[in-house]
């Protein structure tokens, strides 16, 4: 399971890379647009991840459709712009110092594929990690525009970052003295 997982994440990186360069693959834009879909796409992904990182999330409105779905949210998928965004603004909640760095990126079409670097410090109890846990982790994110508008997202993180973020938590006493 491991080499399977090693091995595709490292063909992931090296589509993220081998595109980065070359996204020619556009979707339609206006006769008289000089900025193309592909284009777009990727400044509507970016201001995302900006409003994660500041918890201001309002330019959402204007490139995501009102019945956007979440296929990853937690616990389930989360339906509607405003229950996605209420979950965005979440995640910034529990972090200070959070930071959100893209590493590659590709458009092709009407998806968009980011693969970014999170890091911040838990600011409470959250997800299996006690406060004050440094946390860096690796993201996938996919993205299905239509008409535009952001429409589903998938978002995969790497299970390394996610367990050794966990076994953190585990190796510390509670506080009723267990572990």
């Amino acid at each position: 399971m491991k080499k399977l997982l090693s091995t595709s994440a490292i063909c992931l990186v090296c589509f993220f890379i081998a595109c980065k360069d070359s996204s020619t693959t556009t979707t339609a834009s206006s006769p008289g647009d000089s900025t193309s879909q592909a284009e777009k796409n990727r400044a509507n992904s970016n201001a995302v991840y900006k409003g994660i990182e500041t918890g201001d999330l309002s330019a959402m409105d204007e490139f995501v459709a009102d019945d956007v779905v979440d296929h990853t949210g937690h616990p389930g998928e989360i339906k509607g712009r405003d229950s996605v965004k209420k979950m965005l603004a979440d995640i910034h909640n529990h972090f200070s110092n959070l930071k959100i760095d893209l590493v590659a990126e590709a458009t092709g079409g009407d998806y968009h594929f980011a693969l970014t670097k999170m890091s911040g410090t838990t600011r409470e109890a959250w997800m299996g990690m006690p406060a004050n846990t440094s946390v860096e982790r690796t993201t996938v994110d996919v993205v299905k525009f239509v008409d535009g508008k952001v429409k589903e997202h998938w978002g995969f993180v790497d299970p390394k970052d996610m367990m050794k973020n966990q076994k953190m938590d585990r190796t510390k006493k509670n506080s009723r003295g267990g572990y």
